[in-house]
């Protein structure tokens, strides 16, 4: 079942329009139905990779980003014609006043409301924003993943999430500064996701972004002097990295709770391998009672020397997929480092030590190792 997209937005009401920053370029903020809008106080150049008004867009009269109407109203634009999707999206612009042909326009199923906004001022004094909206647990993959997408067909698995980048950069930049600037801030969104081990789901490697994300980059059209290169070493693209980190380290704590504490959990650096928590649950009995297990569980989850232990092994099954260590090598290895650094006294028991045995993979050792160290902190809630 879908929800024609006409009726959709017809019957949405106009909502009042709100001021919610100021950022450089003489940039306002605003929050106006499911839009973030961006209206410059300057001419500006903009790079956009969204789907609406590509190319380089001269004197733009809005940038936006929009949340989308939910799968039932979205799925009943899919395996239609692009000019469907366009006119959907100008239909959204001219809904909260503003005009489709100037509008820069992006789109994605976080919430605006979890939009975050960061400023700094370059080393050589450059004042560089950055808008970003994100979440990626539900639609994370890695450059080189099987595509699920086929521009041709027009049907894709819809997840939400989409990492939206809206950079804007106080100083006049030649083209291909544009372009370095775009290249940057993808390098820097990557950055965030590896340092939080966000996982791929279509493969067991860690993401790199989202298969529908979008950057923008905007300058002033006119400055004294210009901007010639905005690469990561550059000083632009210094301060337009550290920027996007800032803001996008926010943004997906807030859209999908995924920040580095979060992270720092055995569970979550697991899952990545397809191993679930009812591997665990299965894999040996626990002498204590549905409460005592759940306090122990939630102990082990935010242990970080078990998290760490964790994404160590992981590692080491990343290097045999990636042909760097051989199978039989591989899960010597992290037999030894789990029982090493991991269990203690007491953990390997007969039938512990017997299931470390016996596994046939890193995988099934992670899981009996989780298993004997949840019945450990199991029994010390029991005795408490």
């Amino acid at each position: 079942m879908t929800v024609d997209w006409k009726i959709a937005l017809e019957s949405e009401p106009v909502g009042e329009r709100r001021h919610v920053a100021s950022i450089c370029c003489g940039i306002e903020v605003y929050r106006q139905n499911r839009s973030l809008i961006l209206i410059p106080g300057e001419r500006l150049r903009v790079l956009p990779s969204g789907h609406y008004n590509k190319g380089f867009v001269q004197h733009p009269g809005a940038i936006v980003n929009t949340t989308s109407m939910g799968e039932k109203v979205e799925m009943s634009i899919m395996g239609q014609p692009l000019s469907v999707n366009d006119e959907f999206t100008a239909g959204c612009l001219s809904k909260i006043g503003l005009d489709p042909e100037t509008s820069v326009a992006f789109g994605t199923a976080a919430h605006m409301d979890n939009a975050c906004v960061a400023t700094v001022l370059s080393e050589k004094g450059v004042r560089v924003s950055a808008v970003v909206t994100g979440g990626v647990r539900g639609n994370g993959g890695r450059a080189g993943d099987p595509a699920t997408f086929d521009e041709a067909e027009r049907e894709y698995s819809w997840k939400s999430g989409t990492i939206v980048i809206i950079v804007a950069v106080e100083a006049a930049m030649t083209d291909g500064a544009l372009f370095d600037a775009m290249l940057t801030a993808t390098q820097a969104k990557s950055s965030v996701l590896q340092e939080l081990m966000a996982r791929s789901l279509y493969s067991k490697g860690v993401a790199t972004g989202s298969g529908t994300d979008q950057v923008g980059i905007a300058c002033l059209a006119h400055a004294d002097g210009l901007v010639k290169s905005a690469g990561p070493s550059t000083d632009i693209g210094d301060a337009i990295a550290r920027c996007v980190r800032e803001a996008l380290f926010e943004a997906l704590d807030l859209q999908s709770g995924m920040s580095l504490r979060t992270q720092c959990d055995a569970y979550v650096a697991m899952s990545r391998l397809g191993i679930s928590e009812k591997s665990v649950h299965d894999a040996i009995r626990y002498p204590a009672t549905m409460d005592d297990l759940i306090r122990a569980e939630r102990r082990m989850r935010s242990d970080p020397h078990v998290a760490a232990v964790v994404y160590s092994a992981a590692k080491v099954v990343d290097d045999v997929r990636d042909g760097l260590l051989d199978g039989e090598s591989g899960l010597c290895l992290v037999r030894d480092m789990l029982v090493a650094s991991l269990l203690e006294e007491g953990d390997l028991d007969h039938m512990t030590s017997l299931l470390m045995d016996d596994a046939s993979s890193p995988e099934e050792c992670i899981v009996v190792a989780l298993a004997a160290v949840l019945r450990r902190m199991a029994l010390q809630e029991v005795s408490a």
